[in-house]
C-alpha cells in the first residue's frame, strides 16, 4: 500500500476507534485497533512533513483514548464493586429471612 494511502487508511481506522470509544463500545474499539495494528508495521521509517502531522495527531488521539479507558476502567471497578456490595447485603438479608 503506498504510503499516503496508509496513513490516511491509519487516521480513518483511528477516529473510528475513537468514535467507538465515545459510544461505549469498547468491543468495536478492540476490533478495529486489531484491524489497524498491522497497518503500522506497513509504514516506512521516511515520512514527509504532512504524514508526521497525521502519525502525530493520531498518537495524540491513541493518547486520548488510553486515558479515556483507564477512567472507564476505574468507573467499571467503583460500579462493580458496590454491586458486589449490594448482592451480598441481599444473600445476608435473605439468609436472615429464612430463621
Amino acid at each position: 500500500m503506498e504510503q499516503t494511502s496508509l496513513i490516511d487508511r491509519l487516521l480513518e481506522l483511528t477516529l473510528a476507534i475513537q468514535h467507538a470509544t465515545t459510544m461505549a463500545d469498547w468491543q468495536e474499539a478492540a476490533r478495529l485497533t486489531e484491524e489497524r495494528t498491522p497497518l503500522f508495521m506497513e509504514l516506512t521509517p521516511e515520512q514527509d512533513a504532512t504524514a508526521m502531522e497525521v502519525i502525530n495527531r493520531i498518537q495524540a488521539i491513541d493518547s486520548a483514548i488510553a486515558a479515556d479507558a483507564k477512567t472507564t476502567q476505574s468507573e467499571l471497578q467503583v460500579e462493580y464493586s458496590s454491586a458486589m456490595k449490594k448482592v451480598q447485603a441481599a444473600s445476608k438479608y435473605h439468609q436472615a429471612a429464612k430463621f
